[in-house]
């Protein structure tokens, strides 16, 4: 039986969750890129996949090479902005040691960062879908920005994953790291509970996590609209003295609006955070 471990009051709207598309494109073009890397060399495997707008899907196997298929789709106003799409957005796929790197590069990539400027500036998008056949035990860092989620399946390794615009699922996994987006839900299913301090966060959508039976672990929850239930007895930990300030002789409380609990007998810091949605813990049944 479901107990709530805190019920909020009711929520406020939701920001949207997902993004506009009513650019009306005149051409539009596909290919499909396909690369095998062999990762079998000692040391661990490691997968960068940063892209602008596109799905990541990824599957983890019982071999040793990573496998690449990228559906690359452009769409333009017109044949100059179609050549200069084809001329300035690239797909780096390069490969280090048992590190492999799969990087979209274009004008809106800088020293600084990433600048994309809309659709009606460049007068085109790319789009590169994602699907990659990874070895089970092989660490992701995964950045996502616009157009598709990612989706992460039978991977045992660590993680960092970042989203923008998109829901991010992970479903039998094991590992530990940080689960991150800004609009869409977060739901990640575990084949064996992680081990190190992992964060699970979204600004705008829900947060479900599914934990095999018997979570021993410290928890943390940051949330405003929403409530956080969970499947698992969880103990109240002692609060941490009042953050504040002195402010013309009075002091001031600053919250920060988490609560902490134990599950079990604690274990690694497990955090949950989002502003606006529901943040659940199940026990996972087999």
């Amino acid at each position: 039986m479901r107990r709530a471990f805190i019920l909020a009051l009711a929520a406020l709207p939701l920001a949207a969750g997902g993004w506009g598309d009513d650019h009306r494109w005149k051409l539009d073009e596909k290919e499909t890129l396909k690369r095998t890397f062999d990762a079998a060399g000692s040391g661990a495997r490691k997968l960068l996949v940063d892209n602008i707008h596109g799905f990541i899907h990824i599957t983890g196997y019982a071999g040793s090479q990573l496998q690449v298929s990228i559906e690359k789709h452009i769409y333009a106003d017109s044949n100059e902005a179609m050549a200069e799409a084809k001329r300035d957005v690239k797909m780096d796929m390069s490969q280090q040691g048992n590190f492999v790197r799969l990087y979209e590069d274009g004008p809106f990539r800088s020293a600084n960062g990433t600048n994309y400027r809309g659709d009606n500036y460049y007068g085109y998008r790319v789009v590169f879908d994602f699907e990659v056949q990874v070895p089970y035990d092989t660490e992701l860092v995964l950045k996502g920005v616009n157009h598709g989620d990612i989706q992460v399946k039978k991977t045992t390794g660590d993680y960092d994953i970042h989203g923008l615009n998109g829901a991010i699922e992970m479903e039998d996994v094991a590992g530990s790291g940080l689960v991150s987006t800004l609009n869409g839900k977060v739901k990640v299913t575990f084949s064996k509970n992680p081990s190190k301090a992992t964060q699970f966060k979204t600004l705008n959508g829900s947060v479900d996590v599914y934990f095999q039976n018997g979570l021993n672990a410290d928890l943390k929850f940051k949330k405003l609209n929403g409530g956080i239930y969970t499947d698992f007895e969880v103990a109240a930990l002692p609060q941490t003295a009042a953050a504040g300030d002195s402010v013309n002789g009075k002091f001031v409380y600053r919250s920060n609006r988490q609560t902490t609990g134990r599950a079990g007998k604690g274990g690694p810091e497990l955090s949950f955070d989002t502003l606006n949605g529901s943040i659940r813990l199940h026990s996972r049944t087999i």
